[in-house]
């Protein structure tokens, strides 16, 4: 194993290691474990170490949802961050934080499995390409993360996921500079669920000085619920666990396999109502998430990058029964097209509806500069599938990694994604529209 240099932050001395021309810092804590008396608390600092944490093994991701998510290593101790630094970069250069997505549910900065050290965001050649210093990092999901627990009982804090990103976020301002960061360059960067949170951490007082830019990849930018869609979503998942609302405190002890089953009953609770929300949506109380995030972020003079992919629909139309296109259509309020594209046209209006359309109204009003752009390459396996360019299509080409729906092992492919990270590190970098169009076709179409 080749160690990196020995770092000096805040709460002690670490260690990583020198992978493929990155310095890669895996597993750094910064909060106290949330579990026990901490479970449902906002986070807190995590404790000073003695010696030297070698910080090279991957972390686990908090408990899953389930779903479309290959992650098995899981635990409720999850409040870790990864850091990645090319080798070579030059001191000060600019900071880039992931937030992932998946539905508020699923997602995280661990490994695939206790069996398998890879990253399931292995985020190193992004970090090469783009020339920045890439921190990613966990925040909980779930029950642990988004339930409103607290109009129960005021020992369950509010929107605890929210509170993670805020943690993770103090860290990087308090620390990158010790790893080579400009910690007054932070762009954070998100997909889906993560991107809307980035939306919410924009409309919040306690959050506005964390971060520095934002490139929002297809955030979810309605999937929130009201105060009173949250309380009836809390009781019913209660009854999923058939726990009471007088013993919340049992909710510390649940077996994590006991949380699976309860999140697929509430997400298969969601779906059979016809709401187009995230089960687990974070929670718009007047308090924390004040109004709607997308009128809130458009106070924000914050650069903004934010795009959409051309077909994000299909991964959500597509595998709806034909027979059931028509309840589709109602569920979502849409107008129904009977015929033979009846399928292409409800997923291109709910790639409108619920993706298009509230990102390039947050663009268009937000107080500060902003460019917009749509995804619309397709990798050869996916125009081979007939799908689209759908929703998380674009994950893997930026990540630079195949997974089961998004095989990159062509060349086209290997080259935009490569277009990506140079576009996205130009970005953090300038704060301005990194354009630059390819000599072929433009997969990444900027918007006017």
């Amino acid at each position: 194993m080749d160690y990196s240099r020995t770092v000096t932050t805040q709460y002690g001395l670490v260690r990583g290691i020198v992978k493929d021309g990155c310095e890669e810092y895996l597993g750094i804590p910064f909060a106290l474990p949330p579990v026990g008396e901490l479970a449902f608390k906002h986070p807190l600092p995590p404790e000073s170490w003695e010696g030297v944490l070698d910080a090279v093994r991957a972390p686990v991701s908090p408990v899953q949802g389930k779903g479309r998510t290959s992650i098995s290593a899981e635990s409720k101790d999850c409040l870790y961050l990864n850091i990645f630094v090319p080798k070579g970069l030059e001191y000060g250069s600019p900071v880039m934080v992931w937030f992932y997505g998946g539905s508020y549910a699923n997602g995280g900065c661990g490994k695939v499995s206790e069996d398998n050290e890879e990253l399931y965001y292995d985020l190193a050649k992004f970090a090469i390409d783009s020339k920045t210093v890439v921190v990613s990092f966990n925040y909980r999901l779930n029950l642990e993360g988004f339930l409103n627990l607290n109009f129960l009982d005021k020992n369950f804090d509010k929107s605890n996921g929210l509170y993670d990103q805020m943690a993770a976020l103090k860290f990087v301002r308090n620390n990158i500079h010790r790893f080579g960061g400009d910690a007054d360059n932070v762009t954070v960067f998100g997909q889906s669920a993560g991107a809307a949170c980035i939306l919410a951490l924009m409309g919040m007082p306690e959050a506005k000085l964390l971060f520095d830019k934002a490139l929002l990849m297809s955030p979810c930018a309605k999937s929130f619920w009201t105060e009173q869609q949250s309380e009836r979503l809390t009781r019913k998942y209660l009854s999923f666990l058939d726990i009471k609302e007088t013993e919340l405190h049992k909710l510390k002890d649940v077996p994590v396999w006991a949380i699976h089953e309860a999140n697929k009953k509430l997400r298969e609770f969601v779906f059979r109502e016809g709401n187009s929300n995230c089960a687990f949506s974070p929670v718009i109380d007047g308090e924390v998430i004040k109004g709607s995030p997308v009128e809130l972020a458009k106070e924000s003079k914050k650069p903004l990058l934010i795009g959409t992919c051309s077909q994000e629909g299909d991964a959500f139309i597509c595998n709806i029964p034909t027979a059931a296109l028509p309840l589709a259509a109602y569920w979502f309020d849409f107008k129904f097209h009977p015929g033979p594209g009846a399928r292409r046209k409800m997923s291109d209006d709910f790639t409108a509806t619920f993706y298009v359309n509230p990102s390039r109204d947050l663009a268009r009003n937000i107080k500060g500069p902003s460019w917009v752009y749509e995804y619309v390459f397709m990798t050869p396996n996916i125009e081979k599938s007939g799908a689209g360019c759908f929703h998380a299509s674009d994950l893997p080409v930026m990540m630079g990694k195949s997974n089961d729906f998004v095989k990159i092992e062509d060349p086209v492919s290997r080259r935009v994604g490569e277009k990506i990270r140079e576009l996205w590190g130009e970005f953090a970098k300038t704060g301005k529209a990194p354009w630059a169009p390819f000599k072929d076709d433009e997969y990444i179409q900027p918007i006017k």
